[in-house]
């Protein structure tokens, strides 16, 4: 009995020390004294660090971080402070979830919910990442698509803020298949721009989601 508990207490210090010898790769900032905010184990023992901040939002929710193999220090991704994920494990896999604002709510509301998916496993030693859109999301009705038409022939009524919930509406109609709204949103910046300061960021987030979905989805 006492050597199983002795060889249980060095499984867990050896473990305890794995996690303490994971810190971030040079260049790679967080608020955990370059530490990794978390480290996540795959069952052929391999670990991903997490460098970052922690979102307000919850312990596993974290923004501007990068993703990396420990021991090597080799960053597998990187995302930006304009994001906010969501990460854990799930059986063998580690999933990180985009969250996104989406105008899916009654009335054209922004609601937040994970939309991008990564998932991270280890596939003959090495890296294997699978990402996909969420495809059971809310979508929008033949009313509701008619309705953000109307919005769209407003325009520029509103300001250009009202004008940025606008293209995000016109962002979730193109992911429900509608090509006019496709037309409408890539026309955008020539018919009211051009778009600068923190409506630019608002633009290029919007904008760069949809070129992301397309990428994604070449047939569409």
């Amino acid at each position: 009995m006492r050597t199983i508990l002795i060889t249980f207490l060095t499984l867990v210090t050896s473990l305890r020390v794995i996690a303490q010898d994971c810190a971030c790769p040079a260049g790679v900032n967080n608020d955990n004294d370059d530490k990794a905010n978390r480290v996540f184990r795959f069952g052929n023992g391999k670990e991903l660090g997490l460098c970052g901040y922690n979102s307000a939002d919850g312990d596993s929710t974290y923004t501007k971080f990068s993703l990396f193999e420990c021991g090597s220090n080799k960053v597998v991704e990187v995302w930006d402070v304009n994001k906010t994920c969501q990460a854990q494990m799930v059986k063998d896999e580690l999933v990180v979830k985009e969250m996104y604002g989406l105008p899916i709510g009654q009335t054209f509301s922004t609601i937040w919910r994970p939309f991008l998916i990564h998932k991270f496993s280890y596939k003959n030693g090495a890296v294997h990442e699978e990402e996909y859109f969420r495809k059971d999301l809310d979508k929008y009705s033949k009313e509701q698509l008619a309705q953000v038409f109307e919005e769209y022939k407003k325009l520029p009524e509103g300001g250009k803020e009202n004008m940025m919930h606008v293209a995000n509406m016109l962002f979730w109609a193109s992911f429900c298949g509608n090509k006019d709204a496709e037309s409408d949103l890539k026309t955008m910046p020539e018919k009211f721009g051009p778009f600068e300061g923190v409506i630019g960021e608002e633009w290029r987030g919007i904008y760069g989601i949809y070129e992301k979905w397309k990428g994604m989805n070449k047939n569409n």
